[in-house]
């Protein structure tokens, strides 16, 4: 009887372990910030003044069948006259067996689209390390299109999280002949 108690103990220690040592794993990325950099116009060097950069988190849980992801923070900024930006760091959930990925990180400027990201050094962590963003000018409409088909996140972001990503979003539809989708109530 006692052989079998212990069995149920360990078997329960087990799972127990399975569940809370990957969220407790450091991972290499700081997932919570701040996050740093500069954008520029890559063919000149000079920096891009009113870009948005935009973050999102994602949080994501394991069901029996598939992996589950629903939307949970996000933050925009835009960079100031020299091109520079910083996110503010996010606070930490208070429950801490939360797994949360990201931020995905997306810079959108009307007429640009993202060419590359320069990390100083080559192996660190973009916008943990001093990182740029070089972004080219778009020439055709059609990679206009395509530069605004890519700014919305992909996510089930709530509008008043994006109002300066929406904002800049109508400046290019408007620049196209397209018309302006909802802004965020003021």
């Amino acid at each position: 009887m006692r052989t079998w108690h212990w069995w149920i103990r360990g078997g329960l220690l087990g799972v127990v372990l399975l569940l809370v040592l990957p969220a407790l794993g450091v991972r290499a990325e700081e997932v919570w910030g701040p996050f740093r950099g500069k954008v520029i116009d890559a063919e000149t060097g000079q920096p891009l003044a009113g870009a948005v950069v935009f973050a999102d988190w994602i949080e994501r849980w394991n069901a029996l069948v598939e992996t589950h992801t629903r939307f949970y923070e996000a933050r925009e900024v835009l960079t100031g006259p020299d091109g520079t930006f910083e996110i503010p760091r996010l606070p930490r959930p208070l429950w801490p067996f939360r797994r949360i990925d990201g931020p995905a990180i997306n810079v959108f400027a009307p007429g640009y689209a993202e060419r590359r990201r320069v990390v100083t050094p080559a192996s660190g962590e973009p916008f943990i390390d001093p990182t740029v963003v070089e972004m080219c000018r778009l020439m055709t409409r059609e990679e206009r299109l395509r530069a605004l088909r890519l700014a919305s996140p992909s996510t089930d972001v709530p509008l008043e999280r994006k109002c300066l990503l929406r904002r800049a979003e109508n400046v290019e539809r408007q620049n196209l002949g397209f018309t302006p989708l909802p802004e965020c109530p003021k």
